[in-house]
């Protein structure tokens, strides 16, 4: 009888070892995972000749106005699901980093297929990001997503470009805030390559599409 609690014992204790293990190697799994799919993406992206679709999409105040909202939809519940993980778990260090929902699915965490515009790069910060059409939340787990109803990079207008502020150091946008005028971003198309260099940094209000 005592060998067997002994052995029950042992099993718990290696169950509560390989738990703990796993909840500590999964932000980092996580970013890994996220990092193949942004490599992945603008490799094909490279290698392809397509011209997206999305270049015929026309500009309009009202598209904006629902990406825009889709968007802060996206962000508040990306903050929602955090918290909740972080107190059910009592571990905020294993889940601030979450760069995939624990609820979804390789196939749910995969970009919407509406188009990838280009690449966006920053220098200054090490930011290089697949730019995707639509900021939406599927597209914004793995990379940036240009507001549907703004201007596509190198046309008229301005082109309203979104990613997470992850809290992990220099992941998706968390270094913007470093960004200054005179500094460069670089935003790479199927074609053309442009160069946008800030001469203005400003925080809008979430509701703010002028």
């Amino acid at each position: 009888m005592k060998i067997g609690v002994i052995k029950m014992k042992k099993v718990l204790s290696l169950i509560l070892i390989l738990s703990g293990g796993v909840l500590f190697l999964y932000p980092s799994l996580s970013n890994l995972y996220t990092d193949y799919q942004q490599e992945k993406l603008i490799s094909e992206w490279e290698a392809s000749t397509f011209e997206t679709e999305a270049a015929t999409v026309a500009m309009n105040e009202e598209a904006a106005k629902e990406s825009l909202d889709e968007l802060n939809e996206v962000f508040e519940v990306k903050e929602e699901k955090t918290a909740v993980q972080a107190e059910e778990k009592g571990d905020h260090q294993a889940v601030n980093d979450l760069s995939i929902t624990n609820d979804s699915s390789k196939e749910n965490s995969k970009p919407k297929n509406t188009g990838m515009l280009g690449v966006i790069e920053i220098d200054k910060i090490d930011l290089r990001l697949p730019i995707l059409y639509g900021a939406s939340e599927r597209n914004l787990d793995v990379a940036s997503g240009l507001l549907n109803g703004t201007s596509l990079p190198g046309t008229p207008g301005n082109s309203a470009i979104a990613a997470h502020r992850s809290r992990s150091y220099g992941r998706m946008f968390n270094r913007l805030d470093e960004i200054s005028s005179g500094d460069v971003v670089t935003v790479k198309s199927q074609n053309r390559t442009y160069q946008y260099k800030v001469y203005e940094t400003q925080v809008v209000k979430p509701q703010d599409v002028s």
